[in-house]
């Protein structure tokens, strides 16, 4: 069975985890080839105990899962893999049922020190917004020689000269926190984004529009275009229409990059030859906007949660199913 060693750093915390050879194991073999690689750690602000980070594996966008569990009735520390491009590590309860791909787990006397690493990571998303960076290797594989992989389309100059200017800017903030970020959660918008003098709301939209364009449009721009039932004709009309308007807001909130590159990418469609320069040019972007959305998750004030406590009575509840 393949082991692997994540560490969270500065937090200092290292545990071991199995990958399995199950219905999942296409996953897990992407995920494994791979190695090693480091990401921005995430922490679950909605389904509880669970971290998440982004996997430097674009296959991911669109592998299909064999298998899915109902994630509230997991062992803690199970592995999932997503088409979200996530690695996902329950280590405690969690309300959200939605069902995931597990391909691993935590070996179990390990598991107070994820608890452990569990809790530091979301007082560092909650509370003191410390970057937590993770480090993901093979058990016993020394080193860390990791950079980030690339889509290249060397059959069109002008698709490849673009998607690499993103690649490059992707890499450059895969770890290290991006200028308009930073500026944007001090409220330095030179657009003045925000009624009444006040930025919070421009903080709710951005996270939100972020979120919302690289997790379901670009992401799912992605996925389209490895169906054999859509064509290139038809991916571009779609590009067109569901990308435009949320990366042309968010370049007024102050993600000008983001605006700029989309303009581009837009401008460049009616070039494109083949549905893989479409793959290379959107799925450059895509990792762009879902990186943007890891930091925008890291800096976002959560704190204010604490004035919304939840009611008891609501706690694990699910929803009535509908009825067929």
């Amino acid at each position: 069975m393949r082991r692997i060693e994540m560490e969270w750093l500065p937090v200092g915390i290292k545990v071991i985890a199995e990958l399995e050879d199950g219905p999942n194991k296409h996953l897990a073999d992407l995920f494994w080839n791979q190695l090693p690689y480091c990401s921005l750690q995430n922490h679950a602000l909605v389904s509880g105990h669970h971290l998440y980070h982004l996997v430097p594996c674009a296959e991911l966008v669109y592998a299909e899962a064999g298998h899915k569990v109902d994630r509230t009735q997991s062992p803690d520390g199970t592995l999932y893999l997503s088409q979200l491009q996530h690695l996902a590590i329950k280590y405690g309860p969690l309300s959200e049922y939605i069902p995931a791909a597990p391909v691993g787990q935590v070996i179990a006397e390990h598991l107070p020190r994820l608890r452990e690493a569990g809790q530091a990571c979301w007082n560092a998303a909650y509370r003191s917004k410390q970057i937590v960076q993770v480090r993901i290797r093979a058990e016993g594989k020394p080193g860390w020689d990791f950079s980030l992989p690339r889509f290249e389309c060397p059959d069109h100059p002008a698709v490849n000269a673009l998607a690499s200017r993103i690649q490059d800017e992707t890499a450059a903030i895969w770890v290290d926190p991006p200028r308009e970020i930073l500026d944007i959660h001090r409220g330095e918008i030179a657009s003045g984004a925000g009624s009444y003098e006040q930025y919070f709301s421009t903080l709710v939209f951005v996270n939100g529009e972020t979120r919302s364009l690289g997790y379901n449009n670009l992401n799912g721009l992605v996925r389209l275009s490895k169906k054999e039932s859509f064509s290139l004709q038809a991916l571009c009309e779609a590009a067109r229409m569901y990308i435009g308007t949320s990366a042309e807001f968010l370049g007024y909130c102050g993600l000008a990059k983001l605006w700029t590159f989309t303009q581009e990418t837009l401008a460049i469609l009616p070039q494109l030859q083949t549905k893989q320069q479409f793959t290379a040019l959107i799925g450059s972007l895509a990792l762009y906007a879902n990186v943007l959305n890891t930091w925008n998750l890291q800096y976002f004030p959560w704190k204010h949660g604490s004035e919304y406590p939840a009611r008891s009575s609501t706690l694990g509840r699910r929803p009535a199913q509908p009825a067929l």
